[in-house]
């Protein structure tokens, strides 16, 4: 039940005094002061120094200046190094925010006076005042944190429509979300407005509702006008729209609050032949970004650049950080390196324990989104109440960025939270238009950092303390260095003005930058380091592990084909199975039923099949398209003659909707899927098929122009070979596997790297 809130505000005068901590101490702060050409050329004598340190109520602190040295770090020295490279540079970035909910705005709206809201807006918005932030992410009607019950811009009564949207109106968002997005923008002229729906008008649904259900095969059309006269509505009201995404977390149908199931067909659908025409149409230059949910699913995303007709259309990918790891930005990065990622909601919760817990998370998001090439960070909520309410039948423990409540004698204040001082770390520093540039990280349990190097040719480090002691490290900059020591679960932001002297080894970074040239003249750039070995298919032959990435759309094929092995005989089984959906399930060749855990995947869950006698294989594939979303997310594939003796992996890598295992060509009785990853979802199987190659050729031609290859090797001895699809069509290359040669086929704007290391 959402919290009732004292809305009694006697005649009080203003209780200017009572003001959050967070103004003073932001007043205090010293104005980054612009790089003139002159101070950019000259060699920076020392670098500031922000510090937040929960642990002894230090909120973005100024701290004495380091000095900068020049020459090696001191002679047996245990201190380590981060490196940065302001020569090497990457995506742009948007900003950092969050969202103001129907929640958010409500308490900020009318539960604040006016002097106080006026505060928290400078304290939120301004870059001289306050923290910077640039971006909103605005929702589209009702969500879980909305007060006084679900709406959309056009309601109907049950069994009503309105296919001409006579009805449609924004008015439920002037009174008070509407005044706050044009404050903030009047603050910072430099933010960005995002908008998202949580679901369509329930008569556009197959449900009826905002609760559920799909959109209706005769209703795109009308809510791509839905779209566009948002957009404009907005425009009008004096808030223009920068991006769109057509549906909020389209993997996920709550059952308590809006949501609406948009699979990737649909998306397209709606996307190439509805949404897309109309925004141009009616002359709306508003962006669309794709997917809008968790880093789990990569699939889904790619598919989108995979299709000619929507990756024209799509402007990057939005993620949630709910599900999977961050690294699913840099996969999707690398395997399609023209498009952009954005990181769009990601809530700190109770789940996260203390204040200190709480920054930990915040700071990670802050700090990993970006290395991941995102070039928004996104919190959730940015106020909410005492009870992190009002809600509407959704998240209990979520954590805003500031809270707004009433004080011992009824009046109403806000205070910043872990997520305020995580984000200031970063927004108040990076700028819009910034970019990241190149530094190593000293991983997590230790110093983990991100750079920038904003438009003025100033550079922030943002970096933070995730071990369990203090730290002592050193920033190399060129030929300087310093050195400071980081308290753990502290932050602090390294900021200075100057140009680089000096080269930087790329192993001291730890990554590599593979370039390539579009046709227009652009530049695609993938960047790789060891981290991302276990994110990619790899496969053990003789003494070595042989990796191939997979874009979404791209296949790699045998010399031959292959042809399913008969099932007679097979038994599968299971560590664990749902009562109705046993392991005989995935391989009674009906992809309706299906094998499923039975709980959400954890590491060490396994399915099994013996085949009842020694065959020969060279693919297994795990079909779960019936279930979006039940795929194991990362296997290791393991044989045995006897069911008992399973000897070491024979292929590793990451799961998908369809995830095809290509082997070495294999002589066993018994296989054995292990899942490595951890997921909310079920595991399911609902067809697994086990392929032998039957001697026959592959043809497989296929054009070869706009193909780019270049080769690489990592510090740590793993070489790289990437080629690059700059081409508009798909086109074919072959690749040495083993003692055989495989086809890959590669999508326009797509990219396969091939790894090689020593098993």
């Amino acid at each position: 039940m959402r919290p009732t809130l004292r809305a009694d505000r006697a005649a009080r005068p203003p209780r200017r005094a009572a003001l959050t901590t967070a103004a003073a101490m932001l007043a205090a702060l010293p104005v980054l002061p612009s790089a003139t050409p002159a101070a950019a050329e000259a060699a920076p004598a020392k670098a500031s120094v922000l510090l937040t340190n929960p642990s002894t109520k230090t909120y973005l602190s100024q701290q004495p200046s380091v000095a900068w040295k020049t020459g090696p770090a001191p002679s047996g020295s245990s201190a380590s190094t981060i490196t940065v490279d302001t020569t090497r540079k990457y995506q742009p970035m948007t900003g950092f925010g969050a969202s103001f909910t129907d929640s958010s705005a409500w308490l900020v709206g009318t539960k604040l006076d006016s002097p106080q809201r006026d505060a928290l807006m400078r304290d939120l918005f301004s870059r001289r005042d306050g923290i910077g932030l640039s971006v909103l992410r605005q929702p589209m009607g009702a969500t879980d944190f909305t007060v006084g019950g679900n709406y959309s811009y056009d309601d109907m009564s049950a069994g009503t429509t309105d296919p001409t949207l006579a009805h449609f109106s924004i008015d439920h968002d002037r009174s008070y979300t509407i005044p706050l997005l044009k404050q903030a923008g009047r603050i910072n002229p430099q933010l960005t407005v995002m908008a998202t729906p949580w679901s369509a008008p329930g008569w556009m649904k197959t449900s009826d509702s905002m609760v559920k259900g799909q959109l209706k095969p005769d209703a795109y059309q009308v809510y791509a006008d839905y779209f566009a006269k948002f957009l404009k509505a907005y425009a009008a009201a004096g808030v223009p729209v920068r991006y769109i995404t057509p549906q909020n977390e389209p993997l996920y149908e709550p059952s308590t609050y809006p949501g609406m199931s948009m699979p990737a067909d649909q998306a397209k659908t709606f996307v190439t032949r509805h949404l897309a025409p109309t925004l141009k149409a009616q002359g709306l230059s508003t962006r669309i970004l794709g997917y809008d949910h968790n880093w789990d699913v990569t699939s889904y995303p790619e598919s989108l650049y995979a299709d000619p007709a929507s990756a024209r259309q799509v402007a990057g990918t939005a993620w949630h950080c709910y599900a999977g790891d961050v690294l699913a930005q840099s996969v999707v990065h690398n395997d399609y390196p023209n498009e952009p990622a954005f990181q769009t909601e990601c809530s700190g919760g109770g789940w996260e324990g203390d204040e200190r817990g709480s920054f930990a998370g915040a700071m990670d998001n802050v700090i990993n989104g970006p290395r991941n090439w995102a070039r928004s960070i996104v919190r959730w909520n940015l106020a909410l109440d005492a009870d992190n309410g009002p809600t509407n039948n959704g998240c209990l423990a979520c954590r805003p960025v500031v809270t707004v409540a009433q004080d011992a004698d009824g009046t109403w204040t806000y205070k910043p939270t872990a997520d305020y001082w995580a984000l200031a770390q970063a927004s108040k520093f990076v700028r819009p238009g910034a970019h990241r540039v190149a530094s190593n990280t000293l991983g997590k349990g230790s110093i983990e950092d991100v750079a920038f190097t904003n438009p003025d040719g100033s550079t922030a480090l943002v970096t933070f303390n995730s071990g369990s002691t203090a730290r002592t490290f050193h920033v190399r900059w060129g030929y300087r260095y310093f050195t400071h020591t980081l308290a753990a679960g502290a932050a602090a932001t390294f900021t200075w003005t100057g140009e680089q002297h000096g080269r930087t080894s790329p192993a001291a970074i730890g990554s590599v930058d593979i370039p390539f040239r579009n046709p227009d003249g652009s530049k695609a750039l993938i960047t790789y380091d060891s981290g991302l070995l276990a994110r990619q298919a790899q496969v053990r032959i003789g003494d070595q592990w042989l990796g191939h990435t997979l874009p979404t759309g791209a296949s790699f094929t045998p010399p031959t084909d292959e042809v399913a092995l008969p099932r007679d005989g097979w038994q599968a089984s299971a560590s664990a199975s749902s009562t109705d959906d046993p392991p005989s399930k995935a391989i009674d060749g009906d992809p309706a039923t299906r094998w499923s855990s039975g709980h959400g995947m954890q590491p060490g869950d396994w399915f099994q099949v013996d085949l009842g006698s020694k065959r020969t294989f060279s693919q297994i594939v795990l079909d779960s398209t019936a279930s979006s979303g039940d795929f194991a997310r990362q296997y290791e594939v393991y044989t045995s003659d006897d069911g008992t003796t399973w000897g070491q992996p024979i292929a590793t890598g990451p799961g998908t909707t369809v995830t095809c295992i290509l082997l070495p060509t294999t002589t066993a009785r018994y296989i054995r899927v292990v899942n490595k990853a951890s997921s909310g979802s079920w595991w399911s199987i609902h067809d697994l098929s086990v392929l032998a190659p039957d001697g026959k050729a592959t043809i497989n031609p296929g054009p070869t122009k706009g193909l780019q290859r270049t080769n690489a090797q990592l510090s740590d001895g793993t070489r790289l070979s990437v080629t690059y699809n700059a081409s508009t069509r798909t086109a074919a290359f072959d690749v040495p596997w083993g003692d055989t040669t495989y086809s890959y086929r590669l999508p326009a704007g797509a990219a396969a790297i091939l790894t090689t290391r020593p098993a």
